[in-house]
């Protein structure tokens, strides 16, 4: 039998982004329904963590727990740029730029710890349907969405929500329809990995290896457990598309970047190969992150190429801002857009600061200095030291403070949108056009 229900805020997707916009959200005392069309656990690849994300699983309770399940992830190992010998980054190097008791991340079972997540969720006091499939966005007649419409056991539902947010990951099922994206085309590569059972760890044994391949393309090796490794090779789909004519395979592809490689082949043996996986991790973006009754986060809202490990720290970090922004539009509607705007604003420099390094960093020519010193210069890092500054950006660190301490009400931030909207009804005005913009934005400046 079909039912209608209503709450504050309808979540679509209950992966690490969708998990945490309810969490939070439920936290501050608001109804969430989150709808996720499977039923956990189910398999995602994306299995390590930077360490940015420690504040949030101390928000959300969870760091006990990740600390007695999973393995720690206390830095990274490159083997990239003009030195010859594999270079390492610690991650507590940044974390003690700032004062922080963290030192580590965690490298995860994605299976265990969406579930984790989502189990947690429950806990804080949302509503959770699985196998629960979103089919349709419901608007009023001025284009503002009121809810959604679902199948769950053969029936169909509705719900209707103040706000809905979507975490539907690359299916993009609001923004898809709602906005249009963006794609990166220098970033539009494919990701083909395996998973060994028994492996001989690098050096520094929990550190995740980013290599550079010189025929193009990157590989990752992921120390799961003591005797399980995944292991990745990131490579342009043209380029993919290219190896793999004549009848030569993805298997042969992946073999030929091992022999290519000059770590990753000492970590496993090719013989104990097993089948392969794939998928296409092409780099995008939306044109908006919000509009009327709706905020989008996780993929849905942006992805960038894996090389650093920051897509749950992006998804999340945008859901912890969205949360936020929610929380005070549900507190007080005229101020929807206002805070929307911030969250919107704060989220994409996020999504640009790693862009904008990944694609500096994609040149494997490079001196090790200069990956650091280019790191240090992007955004708002915790320290002058160059060194600390390549930490802080690719761990996440450089931004926690952003993402932490982010009010969407703050009189501070206020001031800084009104003196915007001020510019630019200025400027309307001198090219004639805007002496109603400026009135507006007088009066909203005033109150």
């Amino acid at each position: 039998m079909s039912r209608t229900e209503s709450v504050d805020v309808v979540v679509v997707g209950g992966g690490p982004a969708g998990a945490t916009a309810g969490s939070l959200l439920a936290k501050a005392g608001h109804t969430v329904l989150i709808l996720e069309r499977e039923t956990f656990p189910r398999y995602h690849i994306g299995e390590s963590m930077v360490s940015g994300m420690a504040p949030l699983m101390e928000e959300l309770g969870l760091v006990e727990e990740l600390d007695a399940r999973f393995r720690p992830k206390s830095g990274i190992t490159l083997r990239w740029g003009r030195d010859p010998e594999p270079w390492r980054s610690d991650f507590s190097a940044a974390f003690s730029a700032t004062g922080s008791h963290f030192t580590h991340a965690w490298h995860v079972t994605r299976s265990e710890f969406d579930e984790l997540m989502l189990d947690n969720a429950r806990k804080l006091g949302a509503m959770v349907h699985e196998a629960a499939q979103v089919t349709k966005v419901l608007q009023d007649e001025t284009g503002r969405v009121t809810g959604v419409a679902y199948t769950q056991d053969g029936e169909t539902h509705q719900v209707t929500a103040r706000f809905v947010v979507d975490a539907s990951g690359q299916g993009r099922l609001l923004t898809r329809q709602l906005t249009e994206t963006s794609w990166q085309e220098d970033l539009r590569n494919v990701a083909v990995w395996t998973y060994f059972d028994s492996y001989t760890p690098i050096e520094d044994k929990d550190d995740i290896l980013v290599e550079a391949i010189q025929g193009g393309g990157w590989v990752w090796g992921i120390p799961l457990s003591e005797t399980k490794l995944s292991m990745g090779y990131v490579l342009p789909a043209e380029m993919l598309a290219e190896q793999t004519r004549g009848g030569r395979t993805q298997r042969d592809v992946f073999l030929d970047c091992l022999k290519d490689s000059h770590v990753a082949k000492k970590m496993v043996d090719v013989a104990a190969l097993g089948d392969l996986s794939t998928t296409r991790d092409w780099s995008h973006v939306c044109d908006t992150f919000h509009g009327p009754g709706w905020a989008a986060v996780g993929d849905a809202a942006a992805f960038i190429d894996p090389l650093f490990s920051s897509g749950v720290w992006l998804g999340t970090s945008g859901a912890w801002l969205a949360a936020r922004a929610l929380d005070a539009a549900l507190k007080d509607e005229g101020r929807e857009e206002q805070v929307l705007e911030r969250f919107d604003s704060l989220y994409r420099q996020l999504f640009k600061d790693i862009l904008a390094y990944v694609r500096f960093f994609m040149d494997p020519t490079r001196l090790r200095e200069e990956y650091e010193e280019r790191a240090r210069e992007i955004g708002n890092m915790v320290t002058q030291s160059s060194r600390v500054g390549f930490v802080s950006m690719i761990s996440g660190v450089s931004a926690v403070a952003d993402v932490v301490d982010f009010d969407p009400m703050s009189a501070e931030e206020v001031e800084g949108v009104m003196q915007e909207w001020d510019e630019q009804a200025a400027a309307s005005q001198e090219a004639g056009e805007g002496d109603e913009e400026r009135s507006l934005a007088q009066e909203a400046h005033a109150s």
